[in-house]
């Protein structure tokens, strides 16, 4: 509509006073008014004016307002650390705050690690030195590769981190992620802060602070972690090979099977596998494999644990295990006892016996 009274402004005084009549009191008809009154040729002019006056309005009005402001030299930087001596079992954990001293909101960036690519070693950059001022051995790969941050930081995510007045942010970081430290050494820490990589604009850290790491914890109480055993038993390993049997997930199934020695316990499979050669041996295992996998008639119902053994040597073990399997008039119950033969961490089966306890009726 501004468009609309620019153009009513230039009238003549007649035609002016109607138009604004009819702007005035019938505002919904102005565009039909402007119609009448100038031709098809001027209306459209006229759209078109309209448009391109508003359009630098809208524009602004979709850029997003800040309350605050970009001064990184109202951001002071300071270390933390909870401990000054450690043990090499410890983790170093340097404490870099960021507080904004100024009267406003205050911004920098940080860039967050992307899949294998960490974003450790950008906003946040410490310094370690040994007592005689040589600098410890740096780790980060992209310093070892000699890589310009600037092309590092173009896969990782960057992130603002708005600070208001008076506030602190506090990053973390781990000094044996980014430096090899030697035992019995005294260290010195400071820090670089780039509150946005890319403006040459680096912030050093208003103090420095030392530590050094001793020997490795004696007499330690073994953590509750530590203490429970994580291998697989061969229990476990039977309870998994039926479940994957059940839920016919084969390549589950097959991991805990060593075929090998498992189609031995098949007579129809055994002795036309003793004598054939080594491609024959080939083929014959994928056919074992294709008769263990089939769509079985006598389909697993339900199986329980009942015994596990063990021998001395801790290279053998026994499992007994009742199976009910499906019939079409009986359920069938077997009992199975299962070998199993220890491999690397964990366990697999090796031969199968199954008797026949009884039936039931469905």
């Amino acid at each position: 509509m501004i468009g609309y009274w620019i153009i009513f402004s230039a009238t003549t005084g007649n035609e002016f006073s109607y138009l604004t009549k009819h702007f005035l009191f019938n505002f919904n008809n102005v565009e039909d008014i402007f119609y009448r009154n100038y031709g098809k040729r001027a209306f459209i002019m006229m759209k078109i004016y309209s448009f391109l006056l508003t359009l630098p309005l809208a524009l602004l009005a979709c850029i997003p307002v800040r309350a605050g402001v970009y001064e990184p030299d109202k951001l002071r930087v300071y270390l933390k650390m909870d401990k000054r001596v450690l043990y090499s079992d410890e983790d170093v954990v340097l404490q870099i705050c960021i507080k904004n001293v100024s009267e406003k909101k205050n911004f920098f960036d940080v860039f967050d690690s992307i899949k294998n690519k960490p974003g450790e070693y950008t906003t946040f950059q410490p310094l370690v030195y040994d007592y005689s001022g040589r600098e410890a051995e740096i780790t980060v790969p992209y310093k070892l590769e000699k890589r310009d941050i600037k092309e590092l930081i173009r896969d990782l995510e960057r992130r603002m981190v708005e600070l208001a007045p008076g506030e602190v942010f506090i990053h973390s970081i781990n000094l044996k992620h980014i430096y090899k430290l030697d035992l019995n050494t005294r260290y010195r820490v400071k820090s670089l802060f780039y509150p946005t990589i890319g403006e040459d604009i680096v912030i050093t850290s208003d103090n420095e602070l030392s530590f050094k790491i001793i020997a490795e914890k004696r007499y330690n109480k073994p953590s509750e972690r530590e203490a429970v055993q994580r291998n697989i038993s061969p229990s476990e390993v039977i309870l998994l090979t039926l479940r994957a049997e059940k839920d016919k997930n084969w390549d589950n199934y097959l991991k805990y099977i060593d075929v090998e020695k498992f189609i031995n316990a098949y007579p129809e499979y055994t002795q036309k596998y003793l004598r054939a050669n080594f491609e024959e041996k080939n083929q014959i295992e994928k056919d074992f494999i294709k008769y263990l996998t089939r769509d079985r008639d006598d389909y697993l119902l339900h199986y329980k644990i009942m015994e596990e053994e063990i021998e001395n040597s801790k290279r053998i073990a026994y499992v007994n295990v009742i199976e009910d399997r499906y019939g079409s008039r009986w359920n069938y119950r077997y009992r199975c006892r299962y070998m199993l033969e220890q491999y690397k961490d964990m366990w697999l089966i090796v031969d199968e016996v199954a008797t026949v306890m009884q039936g039931a009726k469905r």
